[in-house]
């Protein structure tokens, strides 16, 4: 889904408004050739009465966020009567520097307008965007995207319902997380089931749901399994794909180990997989911020998302692998897709063996701290040429563009989620919203 922002023009009636909304015009093209949807109100605000009607107009829009636009100097009283209007959302002020006009140097204040306001909402604690730019600078609407897909991850985290089958695997303790403040902080509610009313619904899944899913996998995958072992992973799958449509669920998270993986005798591993190529942000051992954290990468990049552990870290190279779990259109292109048994002492079930794709990408982890604040670990590097794990578990291995050290000295878990690109900045702009620490690798 595109993120939905509101842009309004915020002028003053001593200076040229026709050149402020001409930038302005142009900004919002550029926005949308970006896949923003932009909600546009395109008349200059001069005053702060009519400033504050318009910003109550604009918000009835469902917004995810809203760019004020400075055309030319204004006066803060006009800027503030329409931001405490839509304060609750997140939110950017555009200026522009000098800019040729009718072969002259010229200038509509809209700089200073910038620093002006700025100045005021520092001093009143607003945790907003500055920009800063001509719209025809890339850097500038780079930056502008990054805080619309961020304004949309924010609200979208709001309005996500996590399915949490169990709790923490294994005493994996950093996966463990507070309902309430996750809730208010980040966002997402967090709806709990057993695992035994999963085993229940796999039962009760129709031949013929199974056959169609069978057939599905078996058109993309090697499948190395009893027809009967595929089809009891398939309708574990099918059933976690039920709960999460009657429940509204956007995302997932299974406790496989060890109700799963040994008194059910099949792992989550293909399950989950399933969903996440379903639209259904998905993970597994019960650690929901890792499910939260791949949540903020969907919303930013909508993409797919992997999570692994750090199995290995080589000078700037860390092997990022699951026990089981990998989406097959992550799948590295070329590479055969296998579905075989786990084959290891303890886990009894079917597993996703390939590696992911190659390329630049963005890992993060967020943190829940000790006295309710979060910290987001992120970086960026480069998916490199990887081998299957010992010889069968899913990976790919990262070059880090930052620093080992920092990583090993920064890292709360084991667990870190990818999307492919760079989308640190709304990572960054993401944090600033809901006063998150970003501590970059």
């Amino acid at each position: 889904m595109a993120p939905r922002i509101g842009f309004i023009i915020i002028g003053h009636p001593d200076y040229q408004n026709d050149i402020g909304e001409h930038f302005a015009r142009q900004a919002v093209e550029a926005l949308q050739a970006r896949g923003i949807e932009v909600v546009f109100d395109p008349v200059s605000h001069t005053g702060a009465v009519e400033a504050g009607k318009a910003a109550r107009e604009l918000i009835k829009q469902d917004l995810d966020g809203v760019i004020a636009f400075l055309g030319t100097w204004i006066e803060c009283s006009t800027a503030l009567a329409a931001i405490r209007e839509f304060e609750h959302l997140p939110f950017a002020i555009w200026g522009f520097n000098m800019f040729e006009w009718e072969g002259k140097r010229n200038s509509t204040g809209s700089f200073v307008a910038v620093c002006v306001l700025k100045g005021a909402l520092d001093r009143m604690e607003y945790r907003h965007k500055n920009l800063i730019g001509l719209p025809g600078e890339t850097d500038t609407i780079d930056s502008a995207v990054a805080f619309c897909h961020a304004a949309h991850a924010v609200q979208s985290l709001k309005r996500t319902r996590l399915g949490l089958v169990g709790y923490a695997a294994m005493a994996m303790y950093p996966g463990t997380f507070d309902h309430v403040l996750l809730r208010r902080h980040i966002g997402p509610e967090v709806v709990h089931f057993d695992s035994y009313t999963v085993i229940e619904r796999a039962k009760q899944i129709s031949e013929a749901e199974t056959d169609a899913a069978v057939a599905e996998i078996a058109g993309q995958a090697d499948v190395q399994a009893t027809a009967d072992r595929l089809r009891k992973s398939v309708n574990i799958g099918l059933a976690l794909m039920q709960l999460c449509q009657e429940n509204d669920l956007n995302a997932l998270n299974v406790k496989c180990q060890y109700e799963f993986s040994q008194q059910y005798c099949m792992t989550a591993c293909l399950p989950i997989s399933m969903t996440a190529d379903a639209g259904i942000i998905s993970a597994c051992e019960g650690d929901v911020i890792i499910t939260t954290t791949m949540a903020i990468l969907h919303f930013l990049s909508d993409q797919v998302i992997y999570y692994g552990d750090i199995l290995d870290l080589q000078g700037d190279q860390m092997l990022l692998s699951s026990c089981g779990f990998a989406p097959l259109s992550l799948a590295n292109e070329g590479d055969d897709i296998i579905i075989q048994e786990f084959g290891h002492k303890g886990f009894d079930g079917l597993i996703c063996s390939f590696t992911l794709k190659r390329g630049p990408l963005t890992f993060a982890r967020l943190v829940e701290g000790s006295h309710g604040d979060y910290r987001l670990n992120y970086g960026t590097g480069t998916g490199v040429d990887t081998e299957l794990r010992q010889g069968r578990f899913p990976g790919l291995e990262v070059k880090l563009d930052g620093s080992p050290e920092k990583l090993i000295e920064t890292m709360a878990s084991q667990h870190f989620a990818i999307c492919y690109g760079d989308v640190t900045e709304g990572l960054e702009d993401l944090c600033r919203v809901l006063g998150i620490e970003a501590v970059r690798i």
